[in-house]
């Protein structure tokens, strides 16, 4: 490790002094126009960041213009590290302050989890950060997201292996989990730390940890210690990160299990909300519903869709809503114009909570209200019957909705400006003090025009004009050509290479009253501004409702329109235990298909008996995209939304489970066969009589026999004739289609594949893509290598060696003259030792002993 190399200036003592209370960070150290890193943090920094280091006296060093910083900022964060803006404040209290050493301090600390800045921000997705408590006895989870005021806890008692906990965190999907020391211990040995996730270990001790005096509802905590903990070791980091929103954040108690449950996995492999193979959001159930017209509707969507409900009344309301939208057009559109309308109001807030919002986020809002008409319209007109808790909660704060948007309607200008500081935010008219001080600072201005015109007639200069600069302030520019006519009153400010700058003692006076107005107006206008803000925050919880409002009405507009563009349909939700789907289709695959393109499928499991379907079937014929797309279907419609059938009864789902594809946890040195294994076992573990489980080709990452072997044994074990969940299971392995006839519950289907041979004598393949009854009849396996590009030669070995391979396992073929099947459930080891033996070596004793020994092992 390098040493840092200090040296004893001024300067560098001061950025030590800061340094050492932030030794975990990144120091952005404000000089001038840059942000200057030294040491270890210029090293980390040039080579996360590609900048040139550099050294003066030898202290390593780089940096970043300020004004573009946000860049670097995003770029170091994502790559997690933490960041602390040292910004530079100079003392005017003191003689001479601008000649000194500015003070510097740091005005904010920046992690992943705690951002609040838009340029630092995706807008469609939520920044959460989580901070866990686990313990012996369970473990307590907060989740909060900095930039809109989402703060919510919950806790779990028992749960050893931390499987609830896992299937939480997967849907939250975390920026960055705070925890402290033991319990981040116990997050990195199990694991359970996304690649992407920061965790952050928390130095505050639990006696510190006291609730402030503005909660509310403090009784909801009791008996939840570990959540209460959870919720304050946050508090206090965001706290320290950023005081001025901790007054403004307020958490609740959640139980989040009554969603579905959906671990890492199912989120992964069914692309919820991100593509596997490539092609981001697009190619994933997000992208594909999400035509939400603000990103706090794309926000609440995503969260829907890794949340289904689970209870039947929500499911409904949901449905509902997007029927309405759905069946009236007129209303879909108005209410999708006026949606367009609204700004980020959520992480706007978070802004003016923290006193970091420009004026044109405070013009965001008043825009945002202004569709408080169009809202109420869509509930008048139908919208109040099929969401009544939505109306109640718009209706009892529409009252100071409309007050705020007249306030700001009165308050803002038109046209606002970026920064407080450029002026021109408050609206002429609203503060009578605000218009005598402009309405001074225009007639100054009319008076330059009239000095200019005047200076003009009595001098005889023509192209003598009246200028201002910020060094030397307003002038009389004369070129050099009427020098000569320049009066005596004049004295010389400036001299350019074609003109003389001058002063006089009336112009001196105006601009003492000019730039004094000007001062004295962006003053006023912060005043004015920061009341404006208070107010704001007065009515934080309307302005939220409002939010929230905006938002669902969003995401009922986005499962309408995607509703109506794929043809999807209204299931039949309810409680039994059946999920019938009539040509089914997977809404991702087929929107990137031409029109018509995708070959639907029928689904049947958990009526008439039937419990777990075996799909056999060659490969790229669809097995996968088949599990699939009855997943998603499921998730379609437990979220509220409509579904890409022709019909569907869909009996409620607690949790899917899925066993899909192959990835190695080298970090962790297990192999696919390993992490395949792990996942097998979990599914086992949480099945209940509600779960839907895919498994696509378990046991393929070892050899044959032991392949099959756990294959078989994982679907005996799933079996359950009183009621067990409903299992769709991908398989090569044809052996297991004999589990149809040996267990009720148990029916085979295949992927239907048609095989026929061309002119030139090749065997040629057709993938139809349809689900069928019954077992497949081949595997297919060396025509989809030819069809891969498997050179020729390899071809024909293959087939040779196939030939070869099925004499040696005999005559173990279907009755249809099929693929053969490999004995391995075929004869008893007992009959086998009895072929071997020989009884004319054996003594009656030993005989006797062998013929008990064979009955204990038959019985």
């Amino acid at each position: 490790m390098k040493t840092d190399t200090v040296l004893d200036t001024p300067l560098m003592k001061q950025y030590q002094s800061v340094k050492v209370l932030y030794p975990h960070a990144i120091v952005f150290f404000r000089l001038g126009d840059f942000y200057e890193m030294f040491n270890e943090d210029a090293r980390v920094a040039s080579a996360e960041l590609g900048l040139t280091l550099t050294a003066r006296q030898s202290v390593p060093m780089c940096g970043v213009p300020y004004h573009s910083a946000s860049g670097y900022i995003s770029r170091l964060l994502k790559a997690g590290h933490k960041i602390a803006i040292c910004e530079q404040q100079p003392d005017e209290s003191e003689p001479g302050a601008r000649t000194k050493l500015f003070k510097r301090e740091v005005v904010r600390l920046i992690t992943p989890g705690t951002l609040i800045e838009d340029e630092l921000l995706e807008s469609s997705s939520s920044n959460y950060l989580v901070c866990a408590e686990v313990d012996i006895v369970g473990w307590g989870l907060a989740c909060l997201e900095v930039s809109t005021g989402e703060f919510w806890a919950t806790q779990k008692m028992g749960d050893p292996d931390l499987k609830l906990f896992s299937s939480l965190l997967a849907r939250i999907s975390p920026s960055e989990i705070l925890a402290e020391r033991k319990s981040a211990a116990e997050l990195e040995a199990r694991g359970l730390k996304g690649e992407k996730t920061v965790l952050t270990v928390s130095s505050v001790p639990s006696p510190e940890l006291v609730a402030p005096e503005n909660w509310k509802s403090r009784e909801m905590w009791a008996n939840k210690q570990l959540a209460l903990k959870a919720a304050l070791r946050a508090l206090a980091y965001v706290g320290d990160n950023e005081p001025r929103l901790r007054d403004a954040l307020q958490p609740v108690y959640r139980e989040p299990f009554t969603a579905m449950q959906l671990d890492e996995n199912a989120v992964r492999t069914l692309e919820l909300v991100e593509s596997s193979s490539g092609g981001g959001r697009k190619y994933s159930l997000w992208g594909v519903l999400n035509h939400t017209a603000t990103p706090m509707g794309a926000r609440l969507l995503r969260e829907w869709i890794l949340q289904p409900l689970t209870e039947l009344t929500e499911i409904h309301g949901r449905q509902n809503c997007v029927a309405e939208l759905v069946d009236n057009q007129p209303a879909r559109e108005a209410l999708g114009s006026a949606l367009r309308e609204i700004s980020d109001v959520e992480r706007a807030m978070s802004r003016v909570a923290a006193s970091g919002a420009s004026p044109r986020d405070m013009g965001g809002i008043r825009r945002s209200l202004l569709s408080l008409d169009a809202i109420r319209k869509w509930f008048e007109n139908g919208g109040s019957s099929v969401a009544p808790d939505l109306w109640t909660r718009f209706e009892g704060e529409s009252a100071r909705l409309y007050s705020l948007r007249e306030l700001l309607g009165r308050a803002l200008c038109d046209n606002l400006p970026q920064r407080l500081s450029d002026g021109g935010v408050m609206r002429e008219g609203f503060s009578a003090e605000l218009d005598e001080i402009r309405s001074l600072t225009k007639n100054s201005r009319s008076r330059l025009g009239e000095i200019e015109a005047r200076e003009r007639q009595a001098t005889q200069i023509p192209s003598l004009k009246v200028g201002y600069n910020s060094v030397f302030g307003y002038y009389l520019e004369v070129t050099r050509t009427h020098a000569a006519k320049v009066p005596y009153n004049y004295v010389r400010k400036q001299t350019l290479s074609n003109a003389e700058r001058y002063i006089t003692e009336e112009l001196k006076e105006l601009e003492n009253k000019i730039l004094g107005a000007q001062d004295r107006i962006l003053r006023l206008e912060s005043q004015l501004f920061e009341e404006l803000r208070k107010s704001l925050m007065g009515n934080v919880d309307a302005l939220r409702t409002f939010a929230r409002t905006a938002a669902e009405l969003d995401v009922y507009c986005s499962l309408a329109i995607a509703a109506k563009r794929g043809n999807y349909v209204r299931p039949e939700v309810n409680l039994e235990r059946e999920i019938a789907i009539d040509s089914g289709r997977h809404p991702a695959v087929e929107a990137n298909l031409p029109p018509g393109a995708f070959v639907p499928n029928n689904l049947s499991v958990g009526g008439e008996g039937t419990q777990i379907l075996i799909i056999t079937g060659p490969n790229m014929s669809g097995k996968s995209i088949y599990l699939r797309q009855n997943a998603l279907i499921v998730i379609m419609a437990q979220m509220g939304g409509f579904v890409p059938a022709a019909g569907a009864r869909i009996g409620i789902v607690d949790r899917i489970m899925t066993r899909i594809g192959a990835h190695d946890a080298l970090s962790r040195g297990e192999s696919t066969f390993m992490v395949e294994m792990r996942e097998t076992a979990a599914i086992l573990k949480a099945a209940t009589p509600r779960s839907l489980v895919l498994l696509d080709e378990v046991g393929r990452g070892t050899s044959t026999f032991d392949g099959i072997s756990i294959a078989w044994a994982v679907v005996e074990y799933l079996r359950n004739p009183k009621g067990g969940p409903h299992v769709i299971f991908a398989t090569h392995y044809f052996e297991l289609t004999e589990l149809e006839e040996k267990y009720p519950g148990v029916k085979n289907f295949n992927v239907e594949v048609r095989e026929w041979t061309n002119s030139s004598g090749k065997t040629e393949l057709l993938f139809l893509h349809k689900i069928a009854d019954g077992p497949a009849d081949k595997s297919y396996g060396i025509h989809v290598a030819e069809l891969a590009g498997l050179p020729a030669p390899c071809i024909i070995r293959a087939r040779k060696l196939l030939e070869e391979l099925e004499k040696k396992t005999g005559p173990a073929y279907n009755e249809q003259g099929g693929q053969a099947t490999l004995p391995l459930f075929g004869a008893s080891p007992v009959i086998e030792e009895l072929k071997a033996c020989d009884p004319e070596k054996l003594t009656p004793l030993d005989a006797l002993h062998a013929i008990v020994e064979w009955k204990k092992r038959l019985s």
